[in-house]
């Protein structure tokens, strides 16, 4: 299926007068990118672990031992008394 975008141009004289109208069509290009992909075959890191990593993860470790991180806390944070 090809999508298209419809575009219509007015043309005005000094006036504000219509002068000639065009229709015109352009393809809209896929706004979808392609993952982001790491090298295959990759292990952990950490000593003694074969676990192998996705590709489509950046760590160099896996989820038992990265570090522990947070997702950002968005809005304000109750006051500790």
């Amino acid at each position: 299926v090809k999508l298209l975008r419809f575009c219509y141009k007015l043309r005005l004289d000094k006036k504000g007068n219509i002068m000639s109208s065009t229709l015109t069509a352009s393809s809209v290009k896929p706004g979808v990118r392609r993952s982001k992909s790491y090298t295959s075959g990759r292990v952990c890191d950490f000593s003694g672990c074969e676990t192998v990593i996705s590709i489509y993860n950046k760590k160099k470790l896996c989820f038992l031992h990265s570090p522990v991180s947070y997702p950002r806390v968005r809005g304000h944070l109750p006051r500790e008394q």
